[in-house]
């Protein structure tokens, strides 16, 4: 068969995930970074809206397994106080660019938002 997924493999995933939460937070402030937003027209902010929302997800939910694989880890049998330790660590750890990436991907959308309801040629405000 297999081996068996124990909370020391869920561990090694909630760090792998941990990781790549880095890397995730850092696609959300990469989609949200605009040159020069007053060069593009409405419809192409309006494009831009929904693409920025899925990257906005994607950035979230990396963090979120991270947390959710780490407490699934803790609850795991049989129970060892390090790992207990070690996931509650992983999954506070997780919050940060959890926390993050939902910041930088709420101003993201919220400024192609903004860009997709100016008229070509208004003074911005």
């Amino acid at each position: 068969m297999g081996k068996r997924l124990d909370g020391g493999v869920l561990m090694v995933f909630a760090v792998t995930l941990l990781f790549l939460s880095v890397l995730s937070t850092f696609m959300v402030f990469g989609s949200g970074f605009d040159w020069d937003p007053d060069d593009y027209s409405p419809e192409y902010w309006e494009a831009e809206i929904p693409k920025r929302q899925w990257i906005m997800a994607i950035g979230v939910a990396v963090p979120a397994a991270s947390m959710a694989t780490a407490a699934a880890s803790m609850f795991a049998l049989p129970r060892r106080p390090v790992r207990i330790i070690a996931g509650g660590l992983v999954a506070v750890l997780a919050l940060v660019p959890f926390v993050v990436s939902w910041y930088l991907g709420d101003g993201a959308v919220g400024r192609a938002q903004y860009w997709a309801l100016r008229t070509p040629g208004s003074f911005p405000r």
